[in-house]
């Protein structure tokens, strides 16, 4: 830390310019791995990003840690200069900054990229630098599966810190409840493993509570016998939305008698129509679908890719229906499992939805999903996390709306629209008895106070957990973006 001490003079003028005095430290002290502003390995990182509303972002400078000791630098540097930083995985936030940041450093945790299957197989060690296409693309041919993204696109890292719904998440519980221990780098550039037997407060606080307390540069996780997949694409036309709505319900209430089916209910609009485009999944490897899947399966298809398929594809899949370059907004409401709500839910969405349809590139896009019993079940998995809902037993629906577009300049008439229909559904919630305060951080926008909604005693845990593992703050004030423990990341909204 020579290097440190030769600019400690420099305290006033880093008061004014922190990110300088950082990227000039990191590029002196890990010069092959600081990728300066302009240079093609800086644009390419750029370019990674998901949502041209993360790409649009300029940080001042990019460091790509190699290992644990590595992150440990770069935070004790941009702690000295006060820099403000933020940390990308695989970059599929959508909000501007949500991991990326415009006068500070970014940590690209691109080169964190190991896959390591235990000799037992019975876990996988896994860098936060990967994304679920690898990590399958890897176990399928060991016969081994883990609970990762849907998304093959999505990073590693803040599916797990987030919560992660995955297809085998009513069979196995949340991705993050599958976590055996994290390697963890805090703010004071220590080096700690937290699990059910190390830093255990620190352990439950990483199930669910994002970026709160750390940088994780390693995750143990759950690994089990994989034997293939069934699943699928089904477009189907708008006529049949009543009987696709109930079948919903019906798949909620009768999870648990087969754990291994999986649905997302996709609505979107194309060519002057609304449709829907349901992922349906089975995990196993059979050649037809389940009698559980019937319901689905009885509504005429418009498109069918459903088959005995693998993992790596229904993911590449779903990747490929939510493509990069758009301007992106997700939005996350949860409710009780009733039909009056789910149907309140399409009317608001279509209606609101067809105000905007004259926006230049502007697509009505939308999920539904339902967290199941046997999510919940799997929520004291290797002890509990901190989404608040392990005392939970009734299955809920999870409402994701998600429109995407091309200009900036309609940002703000998208975003006021988008609220308008959370509010709108939450109030009747309200009104039929039905809302939860639940919110799921990896599908909520910069509007919506994700740890709030996790109760205010799992609130008051993370609060003493931070102050326990990173008293100077680190995470709270110089860490940009993501969804901080003292409100929404754009304000203290309702929605």
């Amino acid at each position: 830390m020579a290097a440190m001490k030769d600019i400690s003079s420099c305290n006033g003028a880093a008061k004014t310019s922190p990110w300088k005095h950082a990227c000039d430290l990191l590029s002196t002290i890990r010069h092959g791995q600081f990728l300066a502003t302009g240079t093609p390995g800086y644009e390419l990182v750029r370019s990674s990003f998901w949502s041209k509303t993360q790409a649009d972002v300029k940080p001042r400078g990019i460091f790509q840690p190699s290992n644990a000791a590595d992150v440990a630098v770069a935070l004790l540097v941009l702690q000295f200069t006060r820099c403000p930083f933020a940390v990308k995985s695989g970059g599929h936030g959508r909000y501007p900054g949500e991991s990326t940041v415009e006068n500070g450093v970014l940590i690209d945790l691109v080169a964190l990229n190991h896959i390591e299957v235990s000799p037992d197989r019975s876990t996988v060690s896994v860098g936060p630098g990967r994304r679920w296409f690898d990590v399958y693309s890897a176990l399928e041919p060991l016969g081994l599966v883990v609970v990762g993204g849907r998304d093959a696109d999505v990073g590693v890292g803040g599916f797990l810190l987030g919560g992660g719904i995955a297809f085998h998440s009513s069979m196995y519980g949340w991705a993050t409840d599958n976590v055996k221990s994290f390697e963890a780098v805090l703010g004071n550039g220590s080096i700690v493993t937290a699990s059910r037997t190390e830093n255990t407060d620190l352990f439950r606080a990483l199930r669910g509570g994002g970026g709160n307390f750390a940088i994780i540069t390693s995750f143990v996780i759950d690994a089990y016998p994989y034997s293939g997949m069934w699943g699928g694409v089904r477009v189907s036309s708008w006529d049949y939305t009543k009987h696709i709505l109930e079948a919903m319900i019906a798949y909620g209430l009768d999870s648990p008698n087969d754990p291994k089916v999986s649905v997302i209910l996709n609505h979107g609009y194309h060519e002057g129509k609304w449709f829907w485009s349901n992922d349906l999944e089975y995990c196993d490897g059979v050649d037809d679908p389940p009698s559980q899947l019937k319901s689905f399966m009885d509504v005429p298809a418009i498109m069918d890719s459903t088959k005995r398929s693998n993992v790596s594809t229904l993911a590449l899949a779903i990747s490929r229906g939510s493509d990069s370059g758009f301007r992106n907004s997700y939005w996350v409401l949860v409710c009780k499992l009733d039909i009056r709500i789910l149907e309140f839910y399409i009317d608001t969405f279509v209606r609101e939805g067809e105000k905007l349809l004259g926006i230049p590139g502007f697509n009505p896009t939308g999920d539904i999903q339902v967290i199941t019993a046997g999510m919940l079940k799997g929520m004291d998995k290797h002890g509990s996390n901190v989404l608040g809902l392990a005392n939970s037993t009734e299955p809920l629906l999870l409402f994701n709306p998600a429109p995407r577009w091309h200009n900036a300049e309609d940002d703000e008439t998208i975003l006021a629209a988008f609220q308008k229909i959370i509010s709108s559904v939450r109030q009747e919630a309200e009104k039929l008895n039905v809302n939860h305060d639940f919110l799921y951080m990896n599908y909520s926008s910069q509007f919506q106070d994700v740890i709030a909604g996790y109760g205010s005693e799992q609130k008051e845990f993370m609060l003493q957990t931070s102050r326990k593992y990173d008293p100077e703050g680190v995470f709270q004030h110089l860490r940009a973006g993501g969804f901080k423990l003292h409100g929404a990341p754009l304000g203290g909204s309702s929605f």
